[in-house]
């Protein structure tokens, strides 16, 4: 019977063995399986922080990128205000100068005037009594007619009228008179 529990004992063990060896063996692919597993998760992990950094950076550049335009916006409109400040208090002192000095430039102006024009001078009515001797001196016959002007004068030619105030000459000079006044504020 000893022979006979020698046998069991080595087919339990053959047995065991077996056993170890299959759960060894399961172990290691198991181990494998779960390896490859990380290593795939490691570099899904790093190609999608790569994905959140890129996006990240483009967020972050648009925000950057927009702020900045805002800014130039908004100083360029701070420009802009001031521009038409400057423009509104030239034009504003040009016509509260002193009397003579107004009719000092006004005089200037009907000087560079070719009397092909016209010869009859319409004035705003604040201007019609201070430009009434520069007018007759300079040649020109003062209307009888007032224009809806801030300063400077309108030539009459009958049914033709030549636009010479001061809003007018500054609307048409706007982007050189702009061009000046940028170089000396700005610059």
């Amino acid at each position: 019977m000893n022979d006979g529990r020698i046998i069991i004992d080595k087919i339990i063990a053959d047995a065991d063995e077996a056993v170890n060896k299959i759960l060894s063996e399961a172990k290691d692919a198991a181990d494998a399986i779960i390896g490859a597993a990380e290593d795939k998760a490691a570099k899904e992990k790093t190609k999608n922080d790569k994905i959140v950094a890129d996006e990240k950076e483009k967020v972050v550049s648009k925000q950057i990128s927009g702020a900045e335009m805002d800014a130039k916006k908004s100083v360029l409109s701070a420009k802009q205000e001031i521009f038409e400040e400057v423009i509104s208090e030239a034009e504003s002192r040009l016509v509260n100068l002193p009397d003579a000095e107004y009719a000092d430039v006004i005089g200037k102006m009907l000087d560079s005037m070719d009397k092909g024009l016209g010869t009859e001078v319409v004035v705003s009515a604040k201007d019609k009594g201070r430009l009434a001797d520069v007018i007759a001196s300079k040649g020109f016959t003062l209307s009888n007619e007032t224009a809806d002007i801030n300063g400077g004068l309108i030539i009459k030619n009958g049914d033709i009228e030549y636009n010479y105030s001061f809003g007018s000459i500054i609307a048409i000079e706007r982007e050189d008179i702009q061009q000046i006044a940028a170089k000396i504020l700005f610059e």
